[in-house]
């Protein structure tokens, strides 16, 4: 009996450390999220095109405590547009991809050609579906996207529309691609 009592108080001890070094965890995270919340306000308030939320404290994950300099520095960055990887695809077989290093968020466009009969060339008519994804560890959502025919029906600017999530940060962004057709139909960028 000597010897159970024994071992629980040497257990209820070897733990008691633990959730001390929780405890003052838990108080640092407090006060950084309240400093990021400061620092995401003035941010908001002094640059005229920030759009910038601070997700909920339990969806930080534990590289994303940061001292607040750091934060900040992360902030001001994250006000760049953000980097595209940008693809195309015809069907299931065809794709063509632009790959950049260090992309973010990757665009695929899928279009509709049809043939002028007086020019006797291609030129883009519709924009079927434009999807995208992130393609480094953040979250992006798609709201939405436009599509707007110039030069002649020749060129089609998109607009891709969505929040990009990462590091404790949220951020909305619209990004915007022109597409080309040639004379025989074949879409580039």
């Amino acid at each position: 009996m000597k010897y159970q009592i024994a071992t629980a108080i040497v257990i209820l001890a070897s733990l008691s450390p633990v959730t001390s070094e929780a405890k003052d965890q838990t108080t640092q995270h407090q006060r950084y999220y309240v400093a990021y919340e400061k620092i995401v306000q003035k941010i908001n308030r002094t640059n005229e095109n920030a759009d910038i939320t601070l997700l909920a404290a339990d969806q930080f994950a534990d590289e994303d405590w940061v001292s607040p300099k750091r934060f900040q520095e992360r902030v001001v960055k994250r006000l760049k547009p953000l980097r595209v990887q940008t693809s195309l695809e015809w069907d299931s077989e065809r794709t063509l991809e632009r790959t950049e290093r260090g992309n973010e968020v990757r665009i695929i466009g899928n279009f509709e050609t049809e043939l002028l009969e007086q020019s006797k060339r291609q030129r883009l008519s519709d924009v079927f579906s434009m999807t995208s994804l992130a393609v480094d560890d953040g979250k992006w959502t798609q709201t939405g996207f436009s599509g707007t025919p110039i030069d002649a029906l020749q060129t089609m600017v998109v607009t891709v529309s969505g929040t990009y999530a990462k590091q404790g940060i949220l951020t909305r962004h619209h990004i915007t691609k022109e597409y080309h057709c040639s004379w025989y139909g074949e879409i580039y960028y």
